[in-house]
């Protein structure tokens, strides 16, 4: 709207990321030198983190704009807490790959040969994956495992990881430990300085085909910048409002004055909420109360136990320790429940009048201490029989898995094999050249 009023090109402050209006802050140039640096050592894992707003999708569109289609072939994945089972489609689907049979042994298949296509073309093949931060720490740990494929030592694919603040906290994860060891190089973005920001702006505003009109004073800047803290796409999203301003009210100069007017209106257009109910990119989280910090705590080092009816004795004794004991111990790292708890919990459970309620098989009236030997042992026995069904199941996963470790294996000796006879037949016809030459 504003952009025929003030004869722009285009828009300077769209939110939609755009390659073309890559600013090159500090903070900017040295994350986008980590990232060729992880494409000039072709190996490993590149971590770019930074907190919401301050250019990382920019960054990636940039870095994707300057690759060599010739020698480098990329995809940006969109994450969203993609399951591990489902990642490997989620690869497939960025590169256009079509697996010739169903499964993940064809998806494999399919992954293999495309790497190795690519690898005969002189090409290496990239992944980046955005909004890391939402990867479980299992889908993270099958990635490190696909970016094992290699020939000869030379890796086929490599991963750039790009995520919000919180992906850092990820990393330190016991369980990341391997995956930390893969990564070569790693940086967080900053907000941009006063003068950054100044620069930002005008760069924008130039790259639109900006003419000085309007004019944006210098108490105009140090206004943005004081309301926006220079985080990129707050300046965005201040500008162009500034701009559209300026254009109902046909001026043609942005003072301080004008960005606290604009500043108080977008304030006011937050729906009449509190300032709670929209926080801000900043904004810091509330306090988080004594019973959910308990939960929290509790999830990081035990799975989460569903409740209710269909739930085995044993668990609803697990979630009830958890709920009781762990309150009352949050200052402290929870430990892993032994037999003797176990024992106790179905003790103090059977006495406790507020139990969960249980199947009817399980029930007996309490009148005799026997029975209730009796429906104890019972209820022991039948969580054992559950938990020897679990095993069971993982240890079929298991063997599944080496099955398929096995046959990637034979895959890749086969493709070894298939290059090596190329190579020797191109040998063989170059030597051939060579004698007739002579």
């Amino acid at each position: 709207m504003y952009e025929e009023y003030f004869n722009l090109a285009g828009s300077p402050f769209r939110l939609n990321p755009d390659p073309k209006f890559f600013f090159g802050s500090r903070s900017h140039n040295k994350a986008m030198a980590y990232l060729h640096y992880g494409l000039k050592q072709a190996e490993g894992f590149i971590v770019i983190t930074g907190p919401v707003g301050t250019g990382k999708t920019m960054l990636i569109g940039h870095l994707l704009d300057q690759l060599n289609s010739s020698n480098v072939v990329a995809a940006n994945l969109l994450t969203s807490n993609v399951e591990p089972d489902d990642l490997l489609g989620h690869v497939l689907s960025a590169f256009r790959i079509e697996p010739a049979s169903e499964g993940r042994t064809g998806q494999l298949e399919a992954f293999e040969d495309y790497l190795f296509d690519q690898l005969n073309r002189g090409r290496r093949v990239l992944l980046i994956m955005d909004e890391a931060q939402n990867l479980p720490h299992k889908t993270l740990e099958e990635l490190r495992m696909l970016s094992n494929i290699d020939y000869d030592g030379t890796p086929l694919f490599q991963v750039f990881l790009v995520g919000q603040p919180e992906f850092r906290d990820t990393m330190q994860a016991p369980e990341m430990e391997q995956l930390k060891q893969r990564v070569i190089a790693s940086y967080h973005l900053e907000n941009l300085s006063e003068e950054e920001a100044r620069e930002y702006i005008l760069h924008r505003l130039t790259v639109a085909g900006w003419r000085e009109d309007p004019i944006f004073k210098d108490d105009a800047f140090d206004a943005i910048f004081e309301e926006t803290s220079g985080r990129p796409r707050r300046i965005n999203t201040l500008c162009n409002r500034l701009m559209l301003y300026c254009s109902l009210e046909k001026q043609h100069e942005i003072n301080a004055d004008v960005v606290k007017t604009v500043v108080a209106e977008l304030h006011e257009e937050k729906l009449g909420a509190d300032s709670e109910d929209i926080p801000s990119d900043d904004a810091k989280p509330a306090k988080t109360s004594q019973a959910a910090k308990t939960t929290k705590t509790a999830s990081t080092s035990r799975p989460i136990v569903k409740t209710g009816a269909g739930m085995s004795v044993l668990d609803r004794l697990r979630a009830k320790r958890e709920g009781g004991e762990l309150a009352e111990e949050t200052q402290q790292e929870p430990e892993e429940a032994t037999l003797t708890d176990v024992a106790s919990a179905i003790a103090a459970v059977i006495d406790d009048d507020e139990q969960a309620p249980i199947s009817s098989d399980e029930v007996s009236p309490p009148t005799k201490p026997d029975t209730d030997q009796g429906n104890l042992r019972k209820s022991v026995m039948h969580s054992l029989d559950g938990a020897r069904d679990e095993l069971k199941q993982a240890h079929e996963s298991v063997k599944k898995l080496r099955n398929s470790m096995a046959e990637m294996k034979k895959r890749r000796t086969k493709k070894q094999a298939e290059i090596s006879a190329s190579l020797s037949q191109a040998e063989v016809l170059l030597n051939d050249i060579r004698n007739a030459w002579r």
